[in-house]
């Protein structure tokens, strides 16, 4: 798909605002880990949470469902197909990268499911799942943000289009 890029289709506002949403509650997500861990070690010691912890559990667990939920709806957006990096990418990178695309979503998903499972019905293995998980996640995130950044000044011209500076709105 590489090409002249003057004919490229952009990703829609509400894609963008969508990514953006699901960055800034991954950062909820991952500055809540400590105290979810504590809140959780007190709920199986079968200890009484204070309000506190309730905050963070409830803030965690559903944080962790609405992200499910906007990836779930990106997923559905993404029939409007959108080139990567402007369609400047050669056939093997574009297959990493989609490929890249979808182990995103699928550990995101998956991040859901098994905080869910652990928290709401207490399947163990799920809880361990969940730890495994996150470190999935933040290496496929690292990947994603360096291979953004990684196509020189293609590379900035597609962060520019993904904050909305290519004068969509």
């Amino acid at each position: 798909m590489s090409g002249n890029s003057d004919n490229v289709i952009f990703y829609t506002p509400l894609q963008r605002r969508l990514h953006w949403l699901v960055l800034l509650l991954l950062i909820v997500q991952y500055s809540l880990q400590i105290p979810m861990e504590r809140a959780m070690q007190a709920i199986e010691r079968e200890e009484a949470l204070g309000f506190l912890s309730f905050l963070v559990t409830t803030l965690h667990t559903w944080g962790g469902i609405a992200i499910g939920a906007i990836m779930i709806w990106r997923w559905q957006l993404r029939r409007r197909v959108v080139p990567l990096a402007g369609g400047t990418l050669s056939g093997r990178q574009e297959r990493f990268v989609r490929w890249h695309h979808v182990a995103l979503y699928a550990v995101l998903l998956l991040m859901v499911v098994t905080g869910v499972v652990h928290y709401y019905f207490g399947f163990q293995p799920a809880g361990r799942w969940h730890e495994w998980g996150k470190w999935l996640l933040a290496g496929l995130i690292a990947i994603h943000v360096a291979g953004a950044l990684s196509h020189g000044r293609q590379g900035l011209k597609v962060l520019h289009r993904m904050m909305g500076r290519d004068g969509l709105r």
